[in-house]
């Protein structure tokens, strides 16, 4: 987390992969806290910022299917339009170059809001909402 608190910090960091390593771990444990308090969440849009179009991707927390054999809790980068039922896209590590960098800029505002919907629904004081609020803190 120490790493990924880092990189967040710096407007120009490097798609590395010290990043890619970064977000994968973050991912595993997204994986691992998501499963276990099972609390749905819309966060911000990531990319296409250059055609004011960020609304079409988005971070979101919730059972995913990815095809017939895999499914399960976690964050992913899902496709917002209407039609697509927040279909998942990417995972974390999965992203492109570019919106990497965008995906970085928005994970402290994402973790907050994360922590708020799970302050809501009252699974904040549990261990795994705990580590949710820790890695909020570690970001913001």
């Amino acid at each position: 987390m120490e790493t990924l608190a880092r990189l967040v910090r710096d407007p120009g960091v490097s798609v590395t992969r010290e990043l890619d390593e970064a977000l994968e771990a973050l991912d595993m444990e997204m994986t691992r806290l998501a499963g276990a308090l099972q609390i749905e969440y819309l966060g911000p849009g990531v990319g296409m910022a250059d055609m004011n179009a960020e609304h079409v991707y988005r971070l979101v927390v919730r059972h995913h299917v990815w095809d017939t054999t895999t499914a399960g809790w976690g964050v992913r980068v899902c496709d917002a339009l209407d039609n697509n039922d927040l279909r998942p896209m990417w995972s974390l590590r999965g992203v492109g170059r570019l919106r990497k960098r965008q995906l970085l800029a928005v994970l402290p505002v994402f973790f907050q809001g994360y922590a708020a919907a799970l302050e809501a629904a009252g699974v904040a004081d549990t261990p795994a909402g705990r580590r949710v609020l820790e890695i909020a803190r570690a970001l913001a």
